[in-house]
């Protein structure tokens, strides 16, 4: 055979066997669910949902307002505490 042929030859087995492959990983995956009847139609009905709580709580804004008023008083404290040395690193690096 030729060179051609060979890679021909060489392709059909190839994707014969992907193809193969593919088809019984569909058959593993697909069997199972149907056999249990998990794609019957009767089992699709809608059914009504009763809702108790809301989905998406409501923020509480005050609250949230307060951890960031603390996370400023924070912010400025630690400034406070660290502008000397701030101040030297400036003078060491040449600012």
């Amino acid at each position: 055979m030729s060179p051609s042929q060979n890679k021909t030859t060489m392709r059909m087995v190839i994707g014969s066997f992907v193809a193969g492959a593919g088809a019984m990983m569909l058959v593993g995956l697909v069997a199972p669910v149907a056999m249990q009847g998990g794609l019957a139609m009767r089992d699709a009905a809608a059914s009504a949902m009763e809702q108790r709580a809301p989905l998406i709580e409501p923020l509480d804004v005050a609250a949230i307002e307060a951890q960031l008023a603390d996370a400023d008083r924070a912010m400025v404290a630690m400034r406070e505490t660290t502008a000397d040395e701030m101040v030297q690193l400036d003078r060491l690096s040449g600012r």
